[in-house]
């Protein structure tokens, strides 16, 4: 019987290098076929089958990114790596947008959109250098007997903004939650966040901007362990206590009981964002412009910003990213107590985490007091 193989892959992102992330490698195929893939039979047989993929237009597509676990080399993965390559691919789908949303918000121009999690859509197919034909999975249904050459698949309309660069200190922080002694809950969480993220990130007409809502909510509630109850104010205390300071502007937002609260403006966002949360889920009407934080910055755009702040402390506060940092405080606080010493880390990593931009852009402070 011929060797059986299984290849994962994105047919549409468009990978100007590889990256890797954890143990995933995604490498553009156009550009590395040759260099890692040696049997000549083997890449004329994927050769053909990508060339299934086309465009709008019916034009095959170069965009083909292949997803490889470490020297896997195109064997079947098991349950437990293929849930590492979803939550590898769910990393860098994140790395990706919600930086190009920060660019687009600090840039006041809504052009500058980030594409859809739609555009990353992860395909793993077995298959037989000497069969060509292929199965085609849509969700839990399996459908068989699709000849190479004979079917084409169409790239979604639903792609959303251009693509950009995965930011590569993303890339590398999520990338370390892989070693072993990384805390196996931590790790979890995070990636189970990114998921929802994700999920809150397509374009398809059959998810309303109301789940997407819910689904960044629940995003939220994963990475920053909300409690049971009391969700809306544990999340703007968090909000308040890890990304305001001294030089946000204030608010204050009234509860059903009439009681009004003073709180720094993000924290102001957080409790109107978890509001419309909660009419959502409790069936309450939402009209549209609920939905709109300032001209065409939605809340949904402000929670992707929000929500790329505090991945970012998570992986800064895990030691995953910001090395040259806590080596600086290490030289500075070199003579000083424990306490003194987190003084400085906290001061030099609101420098380093480089949000000013975006709180100002926000509106969340002034101009003069955002450097």
């Amino acid at each position: 019987m011929d060797e059986r193989f299984q290849i994962s892959f994105m047919p549409w992102v468009g990978l100007g290098k590889s990256v890797t992330l954890g143990p995933i490698t995604f490498w553009p195929y156009r550009k590395e076929s040759e260099s890692r893939i040696d049997d000549p039979d083997l890449r004329c047989y994927l050769n053909k089958y990508f060339e299934s993929y086309v465009d709008n237009t019916g034009k095959s597509v170069d965009t083909i990114t292949v997803c490889t676990y470490e020297n896997s080399n195109l064997t079947s993965l098991s349950d437990e790596k293929y849930k590492e390559l979803r939550s590898c691919s769910d990393a860098l789908i994140f790395s990706v947008i919600a930086p190009q949303a920060k660019n687009a918000v600090c840039a006041n121009n809504n052009s500058f959109g980030p594409p859809s999690s739609d555009a990353f859509e992860l395909i793993t197919q077995n298959f037989q250098i000497d069969n060509n034909y292929v199965h085609v999975r849509a969700g839990s249904l399996l459908s068989g007997g699709w000849k190479i050459g004979e079917v084409t698949f169409v790239r979604p309309w639903s792609m959303g903004g251009s693509f950009g660069t995965p930011d590569e200190e993303i890339v590398k922080g999520l990338g370390k939650c892989f070693t072993p002694d990384f805390l196996h809950e931590l790790r979890q969480r995070l990636f189970r966040s990114l998921e929802w993220f994700r999920l809150a990130h397509t374009e398809s007409d059959q998810v309303s901007d109301l789940s997407k809502i819910v689904m960044m909510a629940t995003g939220f509630e994963i990475l920053l362990k909300f409690p049971m109850n009391g969700k809306r104010r544990y999340f703007t205390d968090y909000v308040g206590d890890n990304i305001s300071s001294d030089k946000f502007l204030r608010g204050t937002r009234t509860n059903h009981k009439g009681k009004s609260f003073d709180m720094s403006i993000v924290s102001c966002w957080a409790w109107d964002f978890y509001n419309i949360r909660s009419k959502i889920v409790h069936g309450d009407s939402v009209p549209y412009k609920d939905l709109i934080f300032r001209d065409w910055i939605t809340h949904l755009i402000v929670s992707d910003l929000v929500f790329l702040e505090c991945l970012k402390m998570e992986l800064f506060r895990n030691k995953c990213i910001g090395d040259n940092v806590y080596s600086c405080a290490d030289k500075i606080a070199k003579f000083s107590d424990e306490k003194e010493k987190r003084d400085v880390i906290e001061t030099l990593a609101g420098w380093f985490l480089g949000f000013n931009d975006v709180h100002r852009a926000l509106g969340w402070v002034s101009d003069t007091d955002s450097d």
